[in-house]
């Protein structure tokens, strides 16, 4: 019988090119870490969001790197993440990875550490180094911004696991605010954008306001055509041939960098919708 790390590396080992079994090792680690997350209660601290709580929970069609999540409206009690993360490598320890928590940042609000995996990545396959490492970042924002509708739901597959995670409306207002103030074009966040358009997802705008004041430091009120005002500004500015090759490599089907052309994100910007 194949124990948990052998079956992880011959799942990931059915990826085409290095590129696939990257992300597919990646993505597996991803399900495996979220769910010793919910054996420890940890959702009753944190909230997952972000572009891989999009793919984990509502089937985006790309792959991800992080895990991002933000303190529950359930915790009312300052967060420690040493205590939230500790427990988790020890579980992956005993599942016989070599993985350790570098990295730990705990200063600022929000909290972040890294799960290195040494020499997983060369059993994946030997075209690695044999000590390379593989690093998947954990951040935890400890004072997010107010709005946000938070869920609990079923994860079932290869782990089976239960995550609080954010609402469509309320990931997008997210994803909306890293377009606007990240300090350089994420591929990623515009493919996201267009997969919520595609979806008819209409943003949270109290939690995307409540960001952007937190970000400005001055109070912030949006009306819908404000808001796509300032999204067809951003995408004026877009360079998007270098987006696509941000993106090009997390993406299961390459034929949907078509769509990166700022004709239709301009256009896009029309349908937006508020709830």
């Amino acid at each position: 019988m194949k124990n948990l790390k052998e079956s992880v590396l011959e799942e990931a080992r059915k990826g085409k090119g290095l590129g696939m079994k990257l992300n597919l090792l990646r993505e597996a680690l991803h399900h495996l870490l979220l769910q010793e997350l919910d054996r420890k209660g940890g959702f009753q601290q944190i909230c997952f969001l972000g572009g891989t709580a999009l793919r984990v929970v509502y089937g985006l069609d790309r792959f991800s790197e992080e895990l991002d999540f933000s303190k529950s409206l359930n915790m009312d009690k300052n967060f420690d993440l040493p205590s939230l993360v500790n427990p988790v490598q020890r579980s992956l320890y005993d599942f016989g990875f070599e993985c350790s928590i570098e990295k730990m940042n705990i200063e600022t609000n929000v909290k972040k550490c890294f799960f290195v995996f040494t020499g997983l990545l060369y059993e994946l396959d030997r075209s690695f180094r044999k000590n390379q490492k593989l690093a998947i970042k954990f951040d935890v924002d400890s004072k997010p911004p107010a709005g946000a509708q938070e869920m609990l739901s079923p994860i079932t597959g290869s782990r089976v696991y239960k995550v609080r995670h954010y609402n469509l409306p309320s990931l997008f207002a997210g994803k909306l605010h890293a377009i606007l103030f990240r300090y350089y074009t994420k591929g990623r966040d515009l493919y996201d954008f267009l997969w919520y358009m595609g979806k008819k997802v209409p943003v949270n705008l109290t939690l995307l306001e409540n960001a952007i004041s937190q970000t400005t430091g001055n109070p912030t009120k949006l009306d819908i055509e404000g808001l796509k005002h300032r999204l067809q500004e951003r995408f004026e500015k877009v360079d998007f041939e270098k987006a696509k090759k941000d993106v090009e490599v997390f993406l299961t089907d390459p034929s949907s960098l078509s769509l990166f052309e700022k004709n239709l994100f301009l256009q896009s910007v029309d349908s937006i919708q508020i709830s």
